[in-house]
């Protein structure tokens, strides 16, 4: 009888319940998130690159996590995976999300963050992009952060963008970021760091143009769930690195020739807009506009955008040998990593694709400027620049720019 009743209690034992994707509610070492904003002719990258993702999810830790949402010409929708589960919708939102509005994307980084809770977030910015530059509030040339053309059925190129302020305060109200990872166009400039400089402690990004295929996620998100804060440059640098040589040597190489990446240092973002803001002044006084001729540029358009002037080259060219060499030393603090490819392709070039160079590599950093000039005024861009911590803590405000 006690043996029946044993076996009888056996057979009543419920099942275990699987894991849930990501184990929700379960505070891990690291959530990266991955937000792609690819509701426009990025569309056709979201599937390359989330598959890239699912793929590298076998190299992460353990204790990490890694969450995509993506918006693109399908739906909206977030994903989740682990070393040991795979990349899985995990919610499609009933109406289509304007990835570009403050309070949308407000809420989808609150809700993951909330739901997949961590010691440690990483934060991947996915989309077109062009870096300080005012937003477009209605259907025009896409400017600064992302593009949501608010039309499933339709790849184009006009749409509703976020401006740098909008950004920086949208991320202001999350928990604080180890990294921000721009996997955009033209976002690693100074000016978008030093607003971003209270939100996150590292700022991953390319001067210029990036390929259309983005980063090689396979091989770098091992590495991009092991950065944490502090100075844990290894991993960083195998980030920056995995991209740049990816496309000078690996499948992207042919096409894109190149890119170019850099790391900014948040904390070191102060002391550089102090150790800069004489000179600045003293070159921009009275609306002037230098002679950048030979400085290092990492686009140029007439009509479009501006020329992304290097930060590095430009008080190379601008000041004398001993101001830059006094200066120096608090750029490199600022930026300790930066890896620049000797060419790179721009598509949106005036005339059509052209291939760029990297002409003083010793003297090149990575990170883009502003150089103001009276086209950039008739254009409307200082006025948006006038809105940026950058133009007011380095005394640009009193140049008459």
């Amino acid at each position: 009888m006690c043996l029946t009743g044993i076996i009888s209690c056996g057979d009543n034992v419920p099942e275990p319940e699987p894991p849930r994707p990501g184990y929700p509610g379960k505070k891990m070492a690291r959530t990266l998130i991955v937000y792609m904003a690819g509701e426009n002719t990025l569309a056709n990258y979201v599937n390359y690159d989330s598959l890239e993702i699912a793929q590298g999810l076998s190299t992460i830790g353990k204790d990490h996590r890694v969450v995509v949402y993506i918006d693109d010409t399908k739906s909206s929708r977030i994903c989740v995976g682990t070393r040991d589960l795979p990349l899985q919708v995990v919610k499609t939102f009933s109406q289509n999300v304007c990835s570009t509005d403050s309070a949308e994307m407000e809420g989808v980084l609150s809700e993951i963050m909330e739901r997949y809770p961590a010691e440690h977030y990483g934060l991947v910015l996915w989309s077109h992009a062009s870096g300080w530059l005012p937003a477009s509030k209605k259907k025009q040339v896409r400017r600064s952060f992302g593009i949501d053309n608010g039309v499933r059925s339709s790849i184009v190129e006009t749409g509703f963008s976020m401006d740098l302020t909008t950004l920086a305060n949208v991320l202001g109200h999350l928990p604080h970021f180890d990294y921000i990872f721009f996997d955009a166009c033209f976002m690693q400039c100074v000016e978008v760091a030093y607003q971003l400089r209270h939100v996150a402690d590292y700022v991953i990004g390319s001067p210029a143009e990036i390929p259309g295929l983005g980063a090689p996620y396979e091989n770098i998100l091992s590495s991009m769930c092991q950065i944490a804060n502090g100075d844990n440059l290894v991993n960083m640098e195998s980030v920056v690195k995995g991209y740049v040589d990816y496309y000078n040597n690996g499948a992207g190489h042919a096409l894109y020739t190149g890119a170019e990446m850099s790391l900014v240092r948040t904390s070191a973002l102060e002391a550089l807009a102090a150790a800069t803001a004489p000179y600045l002044q003293r070159l921009f006084e009275n609306s002037t506009t230098p002679d950048c001729s030979e400085v290092q540029r990492f686009y140029y358009n007439p009509t479009q955008y501006t020329q992304y002037y290097d930060l590095q080259n430009l008080m190379y060219h601008l000041l004398s040998e001993e101001e830059y060499a006094a200066w120096l030393p608090a750029f490199q603090a600022a930026v300790p990593l930066s890896m620049l490819s000797p060419t790179w392709l721009s598509m949106y070039e005036s005339g059509g694709s052209h291939i760029y160079h990297v002409k003083e590599p010793d003297y090149t950093g990575g990170v883009s400027a502003f150089v103001p000039e009276d086209k950039f005024v008739q254009r409307g861009y200082l006025k948006t620049y006038h809105a940026l911590d950058w133009y007011k803590d380095t005394g640009l405000s009193n140049t008459g720019w």
